[in-house]
């Protein structure tokens, strides 16, 4: 079976720029902390919005030496909202680190034009054992890690996760097939440097916490 695929950028939201999506909303929700942001066709996002859609998640971290990237995805029956970070920034890791240990979720704010509104798409726990081994190892490798300076390195990195998750055909919903995938690769604001635009190439592997 073919999946349909579709690329797009995102960005990373600190607690300022959350908070501000949110006071759009009618109800104002009231979240203290970071999230993901992309936009989203109105058909796509009534997928996730219906509760009789079947829902699944998963969340992995790249095994790329270069550039540590976490692969969020949400699935709704057979389509799936899959969000690339790049570890190369603390903001995006104090992101990553806040939504499991603290938030125990991963908010995505789904900008929808048709409408012009905004959806906000939830996780639940990426990771079931925030104190297990392989968390506290990944945190605390997260927490001291330092960019090689090879942004080549960095690049190629970047697109093998790309690849890695354009091939899968895993579906994260029993028995649904995955036809369609919105894959985005999520930046900080003013983190130009890191919205990688390669070609892609070979594929690596993925830890997977969840």
């Amino acid at each position: 079976m073919t999946i349909e695929s579709h690329r797009g950028f995102g960005v990373v939201l600190d607690p300022v720029q959350f908070a501000a999506e949110l006071a759009s909303l009618k109800q104002r929700p009231k979240y203290d902390g970071r999230a993901l942001s992309v936009s989203l066709p109105d058909a796509v996002v009534r997928l996730f919005e219906s509760p009789l859609v079947p829902k699944g998640q998963s969340m992995a971290i790249s095994a790329g030496a270069a550039l540590p990237v976490a692969v969020v995805t949400v699935q709704a029956g057979g389509t799936q909202l899959t969000c690339l970070v790049p570890l190369a920034t603390g903001e995006a890791r104090d992101w990553l680190i806040e939504s499991v240990e603290r938030q125990r979720r991963m908010f995505i704010a789904v900008n929808v034009a048709e409408r012009r509104q905004l959806v906000l798409v939830q996780s639940d726990a990426p990771v079931r054992d925030v104190s297990s081994r392989a968390w506290t190892a990944l945190r605390d490798h997260l927490r001291g890690y330092v960019l090689g300076g090879d942004p080549a390195a960095e690049g190629l990195d970047m697109v093998d996760v790309l690849r890695l998750v354009e091939e899968s055909t895993e579906s994260f919903v029993p028995g649904f097939e995955v036809s369609q995938r919105w894959i985005f690769v999520c930046v900080p604001y003013q983190q130009e440097e890191h919205a990688y635009q390669a070609p892609v190439g070979a594929g690596k592997g993925a830890v997977a916490l969840h």
